[in-house]
């Protein structure tokens, strides 16, 4: 990816994309504090300081930080991810200066108002408590939960009710003032503006950004678990079971990401996959299913997704392992390699076009040190893909090392369960 790279006296790093034609900037900040950093007792505590960066700063409060945005028909977001907090914003050409102040001002002087910490914890509380009523995200959460037992990816990036509402002002100054520093983030602007003047204006607003990473102890790559287990979430009066067959699959740097995408694509990444074909289409268990790798810096989750009634919940786990272990012993036709490619390249042009989607492309590349001209040349590596590489990667998606997880009636669905191994139980709302 061609761009201007500079780095700050304080450790900022800064890449450059000039997009001519479109009178948009859009800026993608990368701080290295996500989920996997939480402290024990404060999980969700990343995810709380990454929202609190809108609610004010040392000269506006949220109100006018609010006002300015709307004013300006600007866009200010803010996420975290398991390694990671992203701060991105989009402003007119016209309004570069103004909004690139905003940014720094809202990124470097959070005022951390023990109000509007406060009010976030109980909008986050309410958020959760909602949860509840969600089945598909109850069982999503609860196999992250067992999968990474006792690792800092084994918990919602939310956090819990119970840790949530323990976070504090303290919590959040504490957390920022360790994690939020220049020599831990990465700056990327993309769009139209003068490439030969935005050294200065990005050194002028974040040259006086101060803090040092402190050195930690590496995050452990996860360990797959030793041999299948059942997890059973009772949620009484549902008609329906969410299924989740989860293992621990690849990093975001593992020299096998593209062709394992492009086995995943057969597998369950698209609409005709084989989950979809032999789970919706040929038996009718379900209107939808399908299969993802998580990828972020040490193994992440691989997960089969799907629902069905609760009469048919044996039976539709059954079909996904048994499309699963074909999959994982044959892997795919020529036909079905070839369609896959084509998908991934037609999404990956789709995807691509916009300010914002290249802004994060190159945020992505710096972040997890990923080769310069990584997505100049990610089609032509998708189209080398071969039905060998397929065959061969799909063995690495995990098969017996994996867990499962599945949310409904007990009393309905406890017996078929425990048909398929060990099986543990919990109720629904101590999934929050």
């Amino acid at each position: 990816m061609t761009g201007t790279f500079l780095g700050l006296d304080n450790g900022l790093r800064v890449h450059l994309l000039e997009i001519p034609g479109l009178p948009l900037v859009n800026f993608h900040v990368v701080v290295g504090s996500g989920s996997s950093h939480d402290p024990v007792g404060k999980e969700g505590l990343s995810d709380f300081v990454c929202d609190m960066l809108r609610k004010g700063t040392s000269r506006r409060t949220a109100p006018q930080i609010a006002d300015e945005i709307d004013y300006l028909g600007a866009e200010v977001d803010a996420d975290t991810d398991l390694d990671s907090s992203h701060v991105t914003a989009e402003f007119l050409s016209r309004d570069l200066q103004t909004g690139l102040a905003l940014l720094a001002e809202t990124l470097i002087e959070p005022a951390f108002s023990p109000d509007e910490v406060d009010r976030l914890r109980e909008e986050k509380l309410s958020d959760l408590r909602a949860i509840r009523d969600n089945p598909s995200a109850l069982a999503s959460r609860r196999l992250i939960e067992v999968l990474f037992e006792g690792h800092p990816y084994g918990h919602p990036r939310t956090g819990w009710e119970r840790t949530v509402s323990t976070i504090g002002r303290d919590d959040v100054a504490g957390l920022y003032s360790r994690r939020y520093v220049p020599d831990d983030a990465i700056l990327v602007a993309a769009g139209e503006f003068d490439i030969s003047k935005m050294p200065a204006l990005i050194e002028r607003h974040f040259g006086g950004w101060k803090g040092t990473r402190a050195a930690e102890e590496p995050i452990p790559d996860p360990q797959p678990p030793p041999r299948r287990r059942v997890y059973l979430v009772d949620k009484p009066d549902s008609t329906q079971s969410q299924i989740r067959v989860g293992g621990v699959g690849i990093d975001r740097n593992d020299p096998d990401y593209i062709p394992i995408m492009v086995a995943n694509t057969i597998l369950g990444g698209g609409f005709t996959s084989r989950l979809v074909q032999e789970i919706r289409v040929n038996q009718g268990l379900s209107y939808g299913a399908g299969s993802r790798f998580h990828t972020p810096k040490r193994d992440g989750a691989f997960t089969i997704s799907t629902f069905t009634r609760n009469e048919t919940t044996l039976q539709a786990i059954q079909v996904a392992l048994e499309v699963l272990a074909k999959f994982r012993e044959e892997g795919g036709t020529a036909e079905e390699v070839d369609k896959a490619r084509k998908y991934l390249k037609g999404g990956f042009a789709i995807e691509h076009q916009t300010a914002a989607a290249q802004a994060a492309a190159a945020a992505e590349v710096a972040f997890y040190g990923l080769p310069g001209d990584y997505y100049d040349t990610y089609l032509d590596r998708i189209a080398a893909v071969t039905v060998d590489d397929v065959r061969r990667v799909a063995r690495r998606i995990p098969g017996d090392q994996t867990l499962i997880v599945v949310l409904g009636e007990e009393s309905a669905i406890r017996a078929d369960l425990e048909k398929l191994g060990p099986l543990t139980t919990r109720t629904s709302s101590s999934c929050t």
